[in-house]
């Protein structure tokens, strides 16, 4: 049986998974991703420039938005980008 609209799919060139994009858009709710040195809430929101992917820090009280050129660049950075990052000191 074939679908009619099928889902779009994309592939991880690294792992070869195929991720499914959601139908609905992915717009279920906010995504809390936390261990014990930090919390951080993860949501996708519309704002008048178009979709944002919204970082909030609870416990700092800070909050970034992304759009996708932003993600797009992060995705091909190195891992040392990421630990060069994670030395800095917040607010200095």
């Amino acid at each position: 049986m074939t679908e009619s609209n099928p889902r779009p799919q994309a592939e991880n060139p690294d792992e070869g998974e195929v991720f499914e994009f959601p139908q609905d858009g992915g717009n279920v709710g906010p995504i809390v991703i936390a261990n014990e040195f930090a919390d951080v809430v993860v949501r996708k929101i519309s704002t008048r420039n178009g979709m944002r992917l919204e970082l909030w820090s609870p416990r700092r009280g800070t909050s970034v938005r992304f759009d996708a050129v932003a993600l797009d660049v992060l995705s091909y950075q190195e891992p040392e980008f990421i630990t060069e990052l994670l030395a800095r000191t917040p607010g200095a």
